[in-house]
C-alpha cells in the first residue's frame, strides 16, 4: 500500500517544494528584484544539476543544441513571466494563470468539444482572477499580463521538453538546458537586478529557492513518472494552484477572496478533468456502454497506456488482440530470441530478467515486447511469469497500425523503450 502511493506523495511533494522556493524567493524580490531573484536562482540550480550530471556539452548534436536551446528560452520564458507576474499578484493566482498553458496544449492535443468546454470554464475562472479584488486593493493588471506570459511560455515548454526527452538520455537535456537558460537570464539579471542581490543573506536564499524549485521537483517528478501514468501525473499536478494559495498565506501572508478562490477552484476543477483520467466520459451514451459491454474493451480500458482514448478506439485496437494465459513459470519472451509480439497484462505478475538477474516486475495495466517490435531486434530481456497471467497479445501487423493511428501512443511508447533501454 506504501508503494502505490509513493510516487503519488512525490508530485505533491514536488509541487510543494516548487511552491515553497517561488514563495522564498519573493522574499528576495525588495532586495534583489524580480530579475535578479530568477537569474540567481537559476544560476544555482543550473550548476548543482550539471555538477550531478555531468553533461557531455561536447558531444552534442546540431539537433541537441537547437531543441536544448529552443527549450531553454521557454523555460527562461516560465521563469521570468512568472517571477515578474508574482511582484505584483498572490503566488495562489499566478499558479492558476499558469495552469491554462498545459490546459490549453491538452485541449489542443485532444480536440474534442468537452476540451474546449474546460478550457472555456478555466478562462472563466482566470477572468474572475483577473477582476477579483484582493485584501490588499486591486489586483494588479500587469499580473495577469505577466501571468499569461508565463502560461504561453509553460505550454511551449511542454512541447519543447517531450522533444527534449527523445534526444537525450536521462537528465542530460535538462542539465544542459537549465546551464544555457542561465546563460539567457544573465544580462537580464545583471542589467535589471537590483545592488542587494549580492548581500550574502540574499544569495543564500535565493540559493535555497533554487534548490527548492529546481533541483527537488525535477528529481521527484521524473521518479515518479516511471510508476504513474501520465494521466494521473497531471491530475496531480492540477492542484498545484491550491497547493500555491496555501503557501502563499504561510510564506507571505496572501489571503484571497471568495472570489479569487472560487476562481482557483474553477482552474483546478478544469484542470483535473482535461488532464487527469477521462474513464468516465467512457459510460456516457448508449454507443458508448454497448461497446463497453465487451470485457475485452473494458480491460483495455483500465491500461494506462490507452488514457484519453475514445471507447471506439479502444474497441478497434482490443478486436486485434488475442488472448493469452499464462501459468507460472511460463516464458514470454526469452533474451536474444526473435520476437514479434506486444504484451499487455491483464492480470497477474511478470518477472522481467536479464542476463540472469531481475531487473524489475510487471502487473495489471503494464505492457512488455515494446523495444524489439520497435527496433525490429531480438528480445532485450527474458519475461517470465511469477503467477497465473492473463494477457492481451498484438502481433507485429496490429502493433504497428496502431502506434502508426495514435500518435499519443507511439510517444508514451517510445518513451519507455528510452527509459528501459537506458536503466536495464
Amino acid at each position: 500500500m506504501i508503494e502505490r502511493w509513493r510516487p503519488v506523495a512525490m508530485v505533491l511533494g514536488s509541487s510543494t517544494s516548487l511552491q515553497l522556493g517561488l514563495a522564498l524567493a519573493t522574499t528576495a524580490f525588495a532586495a534583489a528584484g524580480p530579475m535578479g531573484a530568477v537569474w540567481v536562482r537559476s544560476l544555482v540550480g543550473g550548476i548543482l544539476l550539471a555538477l550531478y550530471i555531468r553533461p557531455k556539452v561536447r558531444s552534442l548534436t546540431r539537433e541537441q543544441t537547437r531543441w536544448a536551446v529552443l527549450y531553454a528560452v521557454t523555460i527562461s520564458g516560465v521563469s521570468v513571466f512568472a517571477y515578474l507576474a508574482l511582484s505584483h499578484a498572490p503566488l495562489g493566482i499566478v499558479s492558476a494563470v499558469v495552469m491554462v498553458g498545459p490546459l490549453a496544449v491538452s485541449a489542443w492535443g485532444q480536440r474534442g468539444l468537452l476540451d474546449l468546454a474546460l478550457l472555456g470554464i478555466a478562462g472563466v475562472g482566470v477572468a474572475i482572477l483577473s477582476f477579483a479584488h484582493g485584501t490588499a486593493g486591486e489586483l494588479e493588471p500587469i499580473g495577469i499580463v505577466f501571468a499569461f506570459g508565463a502560461a504561453v511560455s509553460l505550454g511551449a515548454y511542454i512541447v519543447a521538453g517531450k522533444r527534449v526527452s527523445k534526444l537525450f538520455d536521462g537528465l542530460n537535456g535538462l542539465a544542459v538546458t537549465l546551464l544555457v537558460a542561465a546563460a539567457i537570464q544573465t544580462p537580464l539579471g545583471l542589467a535589471f537586478g537590483k545592488p542587494g542581490m549580492w548581500a550574502p543573506d540574499v544569495l543564500a536564499t535565493l540559493a535555497v529557492a533554487g534548490v527548492l524549485a529546481t533541483l527537488i521537483p525535477f528529481a521527484l517528478e521524473m521518479t515518479a513518472l516511471r510508476s504513474l501514468s501520465m494521466a494521473t501525473f497531471g491530475l496531480l499536478l492540477a492542484f498545484e494552484p491550491g497547493i500555491a494559495s496555501v503557501v502563499g498565506f504561510i510564506v507571505r501572508g496572501q489571503s484571497l477572496t471568495p472570489m479569487q478562490i472560487v476562481g482557483i477552484a474553477l482552474v483546478i476543477a478544469a484542470a483535473a478533468a482535461t488532464l487527469g483520467p477521462r474513464g468516465w466520459m467512457r459510460h456516457i451514451g448508449r454507443y458508448n456502454r454497448q461497446l463497453m459491454a465487451d470485457p475485452r474493451t473494458q480491460a483495455f480500458s483500465r491500461v494506462p497506456l490507452f488514457n484519453g482514448l475514445s471507447v471506439k478506439e479502444l474497441a478497434a485496437i482490443a478486436s486485434s488482440a488475442e488472448e493469452r494465459d499464462a501459468a507460472p513459470g511460463a516464458v514470454l519472451t526469452e533474451q536474444g530470441s526473435a520476437g514479434d509480439e506486444f504484451f499487455i497484462v491483464d492480470t497477474g505478475e511478470i518477472e522481467i530478467r536479464q542476463d540472469g538477474r531481475e531487473l524489475r516486475r510487471l502487473g495489471p495495466g503494464d505492457y512488455l515486447g515494446e523495444i524489439a517490435l520497435v527496433f525490429g531486434g531480438t528480445r532485450t530481456a527474458t519475461a517470465i511469469a511469477s503467477a497465473p497471467s492473463h494477457l492481451f497479445v498484438l502481433h507485429k501487423d496490429a502493433f504497428d497500425r496502431m502506434i502508426k493511428s495514435q500518435p499519443r501512443i507511439e510517444d508514451k511508447i517510445l518513451a519507455t523503450v528510452s527509459e528501459r533501454m537506458r536503466y536495464r
